[in-house]
């Protein structure tokens, strides 16, 4: 009986990319559009806009770290460089928890 070949590419549960990604699309609106922050800000209490546009820079900052990481764990794990970049352009997108899927992806290869 033959082993069937481990899967190289996954995708972590919708509920992650609707969290962190609608997150970011209201931290972004927030941080970019003074009507809208006016708006939200008679609802309630809210950071300085100034503080949200340095928490979307520190938030893409991060993300662009977690892709570059990404490529680095997918390339040591021997995967073609189509899947790399699938898993650079997924975790730019959601962040940590693509690099808590790309951890369980095992080497496909001896790659020194």
């Amino acid at each position: 009986m033959s082993d069937s070949p481990k899967p190289t590419f996954s995708r972590p549960a919708l509920g992650w990319f609707v969290v962190l990604d609608g997150g970011i699309a209201a931290l972004s609106v927030l941080a970019l559009h003074d009507g809208a922050y006016r708006a939200a800000r008679e609802i309630g209490p809210l950071p300085e806009q100034k503080q949200l546009r340095t928490l979307l820079v520190g938030t893409i900052g991060l993300h662009v770290l977690e892709a570059s990481l990404a490529r680095r764990m997918a390339s040591r794990r021997g995967l073609a460089s189509e899947v790399v970049g699938r898993w650079r352009r997924q975790t730019f997108a959601v962040g940590f928890p693509s690099l808590l899927k790309l951890r369980k992806v095992p080497a496909l290869a001896s790659v020194s």
